[in-house]
């Protein structure tokens, strides 16, 4: 399922919060009289902050790789490094212009999107459910086509010629390509006025099938 904004901001938050927690706990090495922090929790919380990171901001973000540069072993002064990386991640995801958050807050607005389309054809307007799924349904190839670079006519290519260029990118398999296809011919047919409720069954799998694809192809 897309991750909404709010789970980014949450996410961030408890790990922050279990970072504290570390710095708090912390204990003199028996060793090297340095500070520590419990080595088992470290690495739990390590692995967390890395996962995030690398989802919330991309793998090549800086934040990312700062943050596993500085924060590598349990003693307290990596900890600390950590955490200010997370403080600046903080203001970057709430002031700074994320790509990945940016995808994020579209994911929310298409999930809102599907959700009135699903509305609408429960209540017999199937033309307007079919339109705003399929423009839901382009956007996403869009910007699956941007992301992978694959050379697309911005404004210019419609919904088969998008689907045209993302199989021959090699975005998703042929037989996806081939449903996008008669999800076009129910498009055109929701423009011309001319679906009717006999069609419901394929419609309601139509919507699903562009949840689907904005879950797969969104990020």
């Amino acid at each position: 399922m897309p991750i909404a904004i709010e789970q980014v901001r949450d996410r961030l938050g408890a790990l922050a919060d279990k970072g504290k927690a570390l710095i708090d706990g912390r204990h003199k090495s028996e060793f090297s009289n340095q500070e520590m922090v419990d080595t088992a929790g470290f690495r739990e919380w390590r692995v967390g902050c890395v996962a995030f990171l690398r989802e919330a901001l991309g793998p090549e973000s800086p934040y990312a790789k700062e943050f596993e540069f500085n924060c590598d072993s349990p003693f307290l002064s990596a900890v600390v490094r950590g955490m200010a990386v997370l403080r600046a991640t903080r203001e970057y995801i709430e002031f700074g212009p994320v790509a990945r958050v940016e995808e994020l807050v579209a994911a929310e607005i298409f999930t809102d999107l599907i959700g009135i389309a699903s509305r609408l054809l429960r209540e017999g307007r199937h033309n307007a459910a079919v339109i705003i799924a399929a423009a839901v349904l382009e956007d996403v190839m869009r910007r699956s086509a941007r992301h992978r670079q694959i050379p697309i006519r911005e404004n210019v290519d419609n919904l088969l010629e998008l689907n045209a260029r993302m199989v021959a990118g090699g975005a998703y398999p042929p037989t996806l390509g081939k449903r996008i296809e008669e999800w076009a011919q129910l498009r055109a047919r929701a423009e011309a006025l001319v679906l009717d409720a006999d069609e419901r069954p394929a419609l309601e799998a139509f919507i699903k099938g562009v949840r689907d694809f904005v879950n797969d192809h969104l990020f």
